[in-house]
């Protein structure tokens, strides 16, 4: 499928008869949407570099500064099983020329070693990176960008108009405004996005001591026996 094929997917989601939104404003909206998807679901790239004989190596032209994670280093490849590096042989090393790998050994000069990066998903009129299965899902995430955007519109269009004309933009802005977030929900039931490793618990439970160091109740004041009246 190719971005004109997204393209006519999107504009199918969104239905916008009254044709408010421009081009250039669903090509924004689709953009988004694939690099929101490389966050959550990134392609994975699988590429043989030659070793220089020096303990650097210069990463792959698939490699995107800032956006690639490695995953892994295979070396030497071809092995069975794989002879895969433990985390801690190789590094991301900045020097003046650009980000370089920094390995803890010298490869022979040529041989390769098989890297394993993350990279962003590639749609435009000639390539298309995101698996056929998440195609509508990435139509859908778009979708709900411009359907939020439809309804921002209609309720600033309800502010200045009157009678019969308010009521209906009132209607749209209430439909859009759902229909984003049914879109976007479809988005994740599709692509199934995990919560952030990142992400902090809002509260845990725990089992404090019930006296504090002088041996009162925590959280209470200690019971004061008050002479009899």
């Amino acid at each position: 499928m190719t971005l004109v094929s997204i393209q006519a997917l999107v504009d199918d989601l969104v239905r916008d008869k009254d044709q408010v939104i421009a081009s250039p404003t669903r090509a924004n909206a689709i953009d988004d949407a694939v690099r929101r998807y490389s966050v959550d679901a990134p392609r994975t790239i699988v590429v043989d570099v030659p070793g220089a004989g020096t303990t650097r190596v210069d990463l792959p032209t698939t490699w995107v500064e800032g956006e690639s994670e490695l995953q892994s280093i295979e070396y030497p490849v071809d092995q069975f099983p794989p002879a895969m590096l433990d985390s801690d042989a190789a590094q991301l090393y900045q020097t003046p020329s650009g980000l370089k790998l920094q390995l803890g050994f010298q490869p022979t000069i040529g041989e390769p070693l098989r890297l394993t990066h993350t990279a962003p998903h590639i749609l435009d009129d000639t390539q298309d990176t995101i698996p056929p299965k998440f195609r509508r899902a990435v139509a859908c995430l778009a979708a709900s960008d411009l359907c939020g955007q439809l309804s921002a519109h209609y309720a600033t269009e309800a502010e200045t108009s009157i009678s019969a004309d308010a009521v209906d933009h009132i209607g749209k802005t209430e439909r859009f405004r759902n229909r984003a977030k049914d879109l976007l929900a479809e988005y994740v039931r599709l692509v199934g996005v995990a919560p952030s490793p990142r992400t902090k618990p809002a509260s845990v439970d725990a089992n404090p001591t019930r006296t504090t160091a002088l041996g009162f109740p925590r959280l209470f004041h200690p019971v004061r026996n008050w002479p009899a009246q």
